[in-house]
């Protein structure tokens, strides 16, 4: 990467959109299609050109969210990740394509009687899901404005799971109270479904049953007489050269200087998949960068480790939270699939160009210098130093952060862990060398949220890492109602409502870290 560094908006939010098809389950390329469609249907209704941008870029951003509250959907639907690829093509809002979805997710591998009791478990904990969807709308919103959009856009981008039919959620907003850009990404949505599974008629055959339902029957209507020009649009040999050329006039940019911020987005979406992994790309971005400094590799290169720390776990959102935080032993299989991550990373990371570099860094984060690694299992020469120090950063952040199956370590016996692995040949020793002395085993710098007091900082930092109000009452040895009134002070002061959205602040402000 060069010393000043220009990234196309719709480079970075497309890489996005390739993590989130990662994380729901979807085809990979979803989202791409549905923002190519979500342009050429607004073209074609006349729309201003900065209503088919934004319509565009709301196809792209509309699951930005999806990785909040992952345990809970982990909950009700087993492997979430896995439900949304068997689920794909159904209409949630038809109790009878649901139901039947739902019981054979719950009944998965677990005999007759358990999955009696799986299913009663899963529609029990259904009462979650109208939260649950506030939380996708509320993090989408947060990382959206750190990505640089502005409030219309962001007003549209909330109502992603609202319908013509009022019966949507959060907020129930019906009809032509949807802003018109979320329609059209929504119809596209269902025309990139349906052409996917069944062609231009299939595109046409379902776009006509959610008419009036999840769809603004003009819209469909519009689109019905136009089926096979605006679906041409998608049959081409490059979904990803497509959809870059299907962004409507001015092309956007993000400046070098607001690039870190942006990505920072990127690696708050990762990390929100699990209560245990939260604040740690920036943490290990952080250290990385602090190691590159100490080695006197350049300001390039401290630049470039530290975007590849914000990137280096992108492809954890396509393993379910159920095996991030399972808190036993994992078997073969469930280890394989973790280990996989780093090739859906690498996949997710491919077609940006101008984020190369950096990508070139962040899918190393894993490997070891004695071939141990994963996925690729590289040997040290294909290691170069700044991959070695992320490996390294990583390892220590790793080692002092709490896990399921562990306590976290202190900052010491990091420290012998990192040197351990390092003698055993497994870490660079001059990169673990230059990690350590930039950790320099003190307590990292911790940044205040604006306006929240000293306990509320704290009450902050435990509600992101997952804790109940009675787990922060128990912590900070206060009384539950203290902790729970704490918790609404700090949603107040975030302007937020739910927990995860929460946790996207802490990370955003450094509270975690």
């Amino acid at each position: 990467m060069g010393h000043d560094v220009r990234v196309r908006l719709a480079e970075l939010t497309g890489t996005l959109s390739f993590a989130a098809d990662a994380g729901t389950g979807f085809p990979e390329d979803h989202g791409l299609r549905t923002a190519i469609l979500a342009a050429r249907l607004g073209a074609s209704l006349g729309a201003s050109s900065d209503e088919c941008r934004a319509a565009y870029y709301l196809a792209l951003l509309r699951y930005a969210g999806c990785t909040a509250d992952a345990e809970l959907a982990s909950g009700v639907f087993g492997d979430e990740v896995e439900f949304g690829r068997e689920t794909y093509g159904i209409d949630y809002g038809n109790p009878r394509e649901v139901v039947p979805a739902l019981m054979r997710s719950a009944r998965r591998g677990k005999g007759r009687v358990g999955g009696a009791v799986a299913m009663a478990r899963t529609f029990g904990r259904m009462m979650g899901l109208g939260g649950m969807k506030r939380s996708h709308c509320e993090v989408a919103d947060l990382l959206a404005t750190r990505l640089g959009f502005d409030a219309p856009f962001r007003a549209a981008l909330v109502q992603q799971s609202e319908r013509w039919d009022g019966k949507g959620m959060p907020e129930k907003t019906a009809a032509e109270s949807i802003a018109i850009t979320m329609r059209i990404a929504q119809l596209a949505e269902d025309i990139e479904v349906g052409h996917r599974l069944g062609g231009v008629d299939g595109a046409c055959v379902r776009t006509a049953k959610l008419a009036r339902g999840s769809l603004d029957p003009k819209l469909v209507q519009h689109f019905a007489a136009r089926a096979s020009e605006i679906c041409a649009a998608v049959e081409v040999p490059s979904v990803w050269e497509a959809a870059l050329a299907a962004e409507p006039s001015p092309h956007q940019e993000i400046a070098d200087e607001a690039l870190d911020d942006a990505l920072g987005a990127v690696a708050a979406f990762a990390d929100l998949k699990s209560k245990y992994t939260r604040g740690h790309s920036a943490a290990v971005a952080e250290l990385a960068s602090g190691g590159a400094r100490q080695m006197r590799l350049g300001a390039a290169a401290e630049r470039d480790v530290r975007r590849a720390g914000l990137l280096h776990d992108i492809g954890r959102v396509a393993v379910s939270a159920g095996l991030w935080d399972k808190p036993g032993p994992l078997t073969d299989v469930e280890r394989e699939k973790i280990r996989m991550h780093t090739y859906v990373g690498e996949r997710v990371l491919a077609c940006a160009t101008s984020l190369a570099s950096v990508a070139e860094i962040a899918t190393l984060a894993h490997e070891r210098l004695d071939g141990t690694g994963y996925h690729r299992r590289l040997s040290a020469a294909s290691c170069p130093p700044a991959a070695r120090l992320l490996a390294a950063s990583d390892v220590y952040r790793a080692l002092v952060e709490e896990r399921p199956h562990r306590p976290a370590r202190s900052a010491d016996a990091a420290a012998a862990e990192i040197s351990r692995m390092a003698a055993a040949g497994s870490l660079c020793p001059d990169a673990s060398r230059a990690v350590l002395e930039a950790a320099g085993h003190a307590s990292p710098r911790v940044v205040r949220a604006s306006g929240l007091t000293d306990r509320e900082v704290e009450v902050l930092r435990l509600l992101a890492r997952g804790l109940t109000n009675k787990e922060i009452a128990s912590a900070l040895d206060i009384s539950t109602k203290t902790a729970g009134h704490h918790v609404q002070h700090v949603f107040e002061k975030l302007g937020v409502t739910t927990r995860s959205a929460a946790a996207v602040c802490a990370m955003h402000s450094g509270v975690i870290a």
